[in-house]
């Protein structure tokens, strides 16, 4: 996978030991990593961050004064994958909720490493081919020639007919396809504003903060509870009142 060759790393612990072990670790197992940097405090983490974007942080949780979550808690905007490394077995749940790609307990093993770094590069991977996709389409916006879209799940991506797609709605950062013909929404783990552009010229309206819709497949507009629409699958989308004046415009 040629995105491996290309990835670069942090690594944040207060154990001087544990930084030279899981760095040695990489060297031998991983050496397709470039280690940028470390640290043994979140103070100079995010000194080092500052200046550096990096593609992975392996992160202690448990240190002296401070866990690895003080340092992410201050990363709002960070775009790397978080790997935590740690002795401790019960912040799993946090773990989640910080959207940890992996979570590995200390003594690390080899063939976990691995599991975990390559799970980086599959991310990535999806991702590029999902960037490629919509710059074909910001190039493609003029005469409307690209007729698919590239949607990458959990499983898979899915390279879907533009004029099938029902309908687009947003839960936080992840956004839910609804596919005519389809039961299930294809959910991406991108926000709807990132569609919203590269869609409007097919004919899709964001209607509502939560949902982007595609016109042709309006079926009806109800006027009752504040206003929404029937979509050709049956689905009902709410309206907001300052956005109404955009089904006039249709």
């Amino acid at each position: 996978m040629a995105f491996m060759n290309n990835l670069c790393c942090f690594i944040l612990d207060d154990e001087q030991n544990a930084v030279e072990t899981l760095s040695q670790l990489l060297g031998n197992y991983c050496p397709y990593l470039t280690i940028t940097g470390s640290a043994n405090s979140v103070k100079q983490a995010l000194e080092f961050l500052a200046d550096h974007v990096v593609d992975i942080l392996f992160l202690d949780i448990k240190m002296q004064q401070e866990t690895g979550f003080d340092l992410l808690k201050q990363l709002p905007e960070h775009k790397a994958h978080v790997i935590f490394v740690t002795a401790h077995d019960e912040y799993g749940i946090q773990a989640i909720k910080f959207s940890a790609t992996d979570y590995l307990l200390k003594p690390v093993m080899p063939e976990e490493l691995i599991a975990a770094v390559h799970k980086v590069g599959q991310q990535k991977s999806s991702q590029a081919e999902q960037l490629a996709m919509l710059l074909q389409s910001y190039r493609h916006q003029r005469d409307n020639t690209q007729k698919r879209i590239a949607l990458p799940d959990q499983h898979e991506i899915r390279y879907v007919l533009i004029e099938n797609i029902v309908c687009c709605g947003a839960d936080n950062t992840y956004t839910s396809f609804y596919i005519n013909g389809e039961n299930k929404p294809i959910v991406v783990s991108k926000p709807i504003s990132e569609y919203e552009q590269v869609l409007s010229v097919y004919g899709f309206i964001r209607i509502h903060q939560s949902w982007l819709i595609n016109s042709t497949h309006i079926d009806s507009f109800k006027k009752a509870d504040g206003g929404y629409l029937i979509m050709a699958n049956r689905m009902s989308i709410p309206v907001s009142r300052q956005r109404k004046h955009l089904l006039k415009e249709l």
